[in-house]
């Protein structure tokens, strides 16, 4: 387990929440793909498709990748599909957890500059709906189960890599904590939520109902109570902002980091500047770059 330096984050900022009310902020949303001239020839329909775009080209590698809508067990998901990754052969895979307020359209939105560089190292990405915005309900879970399901049906699936933003911190910690996604191998946790108790006491009025006003069920489902072992082997990097006050860094991504960093393979945290913001929250862009290059990084090292 390592602990690196902590490094500045830029200044330039791509703001993936915002400051409402809501608390943890919501993720710029993109229309669903219109159907323009969808391709089959390369990768055929998937199971439960309702929509892809013209194929699409990387802005940097020129690689082909088709934009998939699919509906799996009443959740839609989005998906980044490289002409090389054909059903029934093996892929690396890069699951999407998006903010409060956002939905799997944020894969087109705020991920879409990762994503779509992603294709360039032939990985799928995926960002499932995952219910909406309902961190780790039950409704929310048994989405994540039936997404893994669903990718596992289509690809062998060789290594997962987990990436988030704001709010959906808490679902990509609780998913990785009890490895709930396929070969992980490591997770980036970029401004994001970690302990459920503290988000309901902050926001009791938003945060109680999605778990049946019942603190003991948000207890149960909060990644914080995981125990030390959930973290034996993990590779984790977590990113804040110092003055983060909606979803502060020392009550989340700094606690989710030092809760893994005793049994963690490897874990770091990089603190960046609220870049000017009222309350701090913002995801800079430079953790697209940041977090492609450690992905191959960790996909060179192998499993942990």
């Amino acid at each position: 387990m390592t602990r690196s330096p902590s490094p500045r984050i830029s200044r330039r900022a791509l703001l993936l929440s915002s400051a409402a009310a809501a608390g943890v902020g919501a993720t710029l949303v993109v229309a669903s793909p219109a159907s323009a001239a969808p391709n089959y020839s390369v990768i055929p329909r998937l199971p439960g498709e309702i929509s892809r775009t013209d194929t699409a080209t990387s802005r940097v590698g020129r690689k082909k990748y088709e934009v998939i809508d699919v509906v799996i067990s009443g959740d839609r998901a989005r998906l980044f599909v490289p002409h090389s990754a054909k059903p029934g052969t093996a892929v690396s895979m890069i699951w999407y957890y998006h903010a409060s307020g956002s939905n799997y359209a944020a894969l087109s939105g705020a991920y879409q500059y990762s994503a779509d560089q992603a294709v360039d190292q032939g990985l799928v990405s995926i960002c499932p709906n995952y219910g909406g915005s309902l961190y780790t309900n039950p409704v929310a879970l048994a989405a994540q189960t039936k997404a893994a399901a669903w990718v596992t049906s289509v690809w062998t699936v060789s290594a997962s890599l987990l990436r988030s933003n704001s709010g959906g911190g808490t679902l990509l910690a609780w998913a990785y904590g009890k490895r709930m996604v396929p070969a992980i191998r490591g997770a980036y946790h970029a401004s994001g939520s970690f302990d459920m108790e503290d988000l309901s006491r902050r926001d009791p009025s938003r945060v109680l109902p999605i778990y049946g006003n019942d603190p003991a069920a948000v207890r149960a489902a909060n990644p914080l109570r995981l125990p030390e072992s959930a973290w034996a082997g993990a590779r984790l990097r977590v990113t804040g902002s110092s003055e983060d006050e909606l979803v502060p860094l020392e009550m989340h991504g700094g606690r989710f980091y030092r809760r893994a960093l005793p049994q963690a393979k490897e874990a770091t945290i990089v603190v960046h500047s609220g870049e000017d913001r009222p309350n701090g929250h913002t995801v800079p862009s430079s953790t697209n770059a940041d977090m492609l290059t450690t992905f191959a990084r960790w996909l060179r090292e192998g499993p942990a």
